[in-house]
């Protein structure tokens, strides 16, 4: 009987082991004394970056058939479609008279149409280009208007005694915008300024610079400064405030891209660590 028993807790051991060792990652005990090295892992770490939901860039066929009016006001750019793109059908500037600032003047500028140049994307955004020898234009375009600005913000046509005002945001006459459409736009600079602000807190924290963080937090109070400017000469802003959403969903868009380089930086950075740490 003893015999019996001895034989039966040897076999029940056995099984034990043998259960354990079958067991799914199971591994088999360390010798005593020995010092288990942890075990590498397969899961890569990621990037704490966030995916902003920035508004999409808007594509110059967009601005077909549209008549934008610089800060509301008087001077209008009128665009027609051509193929995939469009072109600049009128081009209308009001401004001062050199020989007499107290008086108006207008230029209607000849050789319509103009074709667009492309200059890719600024900052995000879509920049092009006009080809007039007398006054250089380039405008960013934004939803349902575009951003211009000239070499020094005033063209002077001195055929016409005509020096006008270039720079700013053109987009639809302030009393085209209705109440309703007054709510909307309200609607997207709050959810353009939730995105501006998750976007910077990513991009601090994409890096351990002080000198980039300094950097990151001068823009942003930059643009502030730089939106408050430009919008306060569209009129009706203070009622409508369209000018100012939409320099603030083009900031969005400008973080967006800052977040995609930011990450690439970061990636590499870890990746390189990694290389260093396998040489040791």
């Amino acid at each position: 009987m003893r015999r019996f028993l001895v034989f039966f807790s040897a076999c029940v051991l056995s099984t034990a082991a043998q259960a354990q060792l079958d067991l799914p990652g199971a591994t088999a005990p360390a010798p005593v004394g020995t010092v288990s090295k942890p075990q590498a892992t397969s899961v890569k770490p990621r990037l704490h970056l966030p995916r902003i939901a920035a508004p999409a860039t808007p594509a110059d066929s967009a601005l077909a058939g549209k008549t934008l009016m610089l800060n509301g006001g008087k001077s209008q750019i009128a665009f027609t479609p051509r193929d995939k793109t469009v072109d600049v059908s009128r081009l209308l500037f009001s401004g001062r008279k050199i020989s007499n600032s107290h008086d108006e003047c207008q230029v209607d500028v000849s050789g319509m149409p103009l074709a667009l140049t492309s200059l890719g994307k600024t900052n995000g955004v879509a920049r092009f280009s006009i080809p007039l020898p007398a006054c250089p234009l380039s405008f960013d375009v934004l939803d349902g208007a575009v951003l211009t600005a000239g070499e020094s913000g005033t063209c002077s046509f001195k055929d016409a005694d005509c020096e006008v005002g270039v720079a700013g945001l053109w987009g639809p006459a302030a009393g085209e915008i209705g109440p309703d459409q007054v709510k909307t736009i309200e609607r997207e600079r709050m959810r353009a300024e939730r995105t501006v602000r998750e976007a910077y807190k990513g991009l601090v924290s994409s890096t351990k610079d002080r000198a980039v963080i300094r950097g990151y937090a001068s823009d942003q109070a930059g643009f502030s400064s730089h939106r408050e400017e430009t919008c306060r000469d569209y009129i009706g802003e203070s009622r409508h405030g369209f000018c100012a959403s939409r320099l603030t969903e083009a900031r969005a868009m400008t973080l967006d891209a800052e977040l995609v380089v930011a990450a690439a930086a970061k990636e590499a950075r870890k990746k390189k660590r990694a290389g260093r740490s396998a040489k040791e």
